[in-house]
């Protein structure tokens, strides 16, 4: 795939030649873009603010399975033509996205080869890291979640040694490791506690990653 500079690459992520003649959405916080209800028709494209993708268990509680990023595909579940979405997508913020209908990829699919082998490598990357978060749940510690958690984050921040990433809440890290939220708090507070980390009103700023890579361990 073709690899753009500056603002294209943030707000496109490559994929830009699918939002030829397309009309963005917006969305306000906390807007349901979609739900396993619905009728899995469109792949989507966002391009400005952030998503989060939810699973619900049968008690009622929430599972982010990732948070999707500016130049980021979701709803890929459209092209296989399964029926419905099966996540919430919820705007974690006011949010832009681009609508892709499922007939009109085919199209474009059927023009450009090499764009159905992007999106086929984009959809196992999807597949893979929602693996590997089941995977986190199953056999480790909230702690050791909660450090790998904070550590990708900084990684797709950019990876700095003392990570300043943009703070989330409690019950958002909570619904990203599958914990409750109390739990978290309290985690977190040891983490503060040991020096590992410091939480301001904007800003989580990790100042031992050493230290949390040793608890992602655990």
């Amino acid at each position: 795939m073709r690899q753009l500079n500056g603002r294209a690459a943030e707000e496109f992520g490559g994929w830009e030649q699918l939002t030829i003649r397309r009309v963005p959405r917006t969305y306000r916080r906390g807007t349901l873009i979609y739900s396993p209800s619905q009728p899995a028709d469109d792949l989507l494209l966002l391009s400005g603010g952030q998503i989060g993708l939810h699973l619900i268990s049968d008690e009622g509680r929430a599972l982010t399975i990732r948070v999707v990023e500016p130049g980021q595909l979701f709803g890929q579940i459209a092209l296989a033509g399964a029926g419905t979405y099966d996540t919430f997508a919820e705007a974690l913020a006011p949010v832009t996205v681009y609508h892709l209908p499922r007939s009109d990829m085919q199209l474009l699919i059927a023009r450009d080869p090499a764009l159905g082998m992007d999106l086929l490598e984009d959809l196992m990357r999807h597949r893979q890291a929602v693996s590997h978060l089941f995977d986190e749940v199953a056999f480790k510690s909230v702690p050791a979640r909660l450090a790998t958690l904070l550590l990708g984050m900084a990684q797709s921040e950019g990876g700095a040694q003392a990570a300043r990433l943009p703070r989330r809440s409690h019950r958002q890290l909570a619904e990203r490791i599958n914990a409750y939220r109390e739990t978290v708090t309290k985690v977190i507070n040891q983490f503060r506690a040991a020096h590992l980390l410091e939480i301001d009103s904007s800003f989580i700023t990790l100042l031992n990653p050493r230290g949390l890579e040793e608890l992602a361990q655990g």
